[in-house]
């Protein structure tokens, strides 16, 4: 994965469950911290999004398939 080199530190116990998931997923740190990161900026956005559109009056329904719709669309603009 090429990025910028950081740093971070850990206790023991949190680094061997970095290195514990990240081998259950076959990835190296780095790459598993990566994607967890991006993952849950995904997550934290479609929140926003379902609370923006939730107090807007859209049902959680509605406010799902709009939120997937505009995930989907960022998607393929990229």
């Amino acid at each position: 994965m090429a990025g910028r080199k950081t740093s971070i530190s850990l206790d023991e116990e949190t680094l061997e469950i970095l290195k514990r998931r990240a081998d259950a997923e076959q990835l190296d740190r780095s790459a598993y911290l990566a994607r967890l990161i991006h993952r849950d900026d995904l997550r934290q956005r479609i929140a926003a999004d379902s609370a923006t559109l939730n107090a807007a009056g859209h049902t959680p329904d509605r406010a799902t398939a709009v939120t997937a719709a505009l995930i989907a669309q960022r998607r393929s603009a990229d």
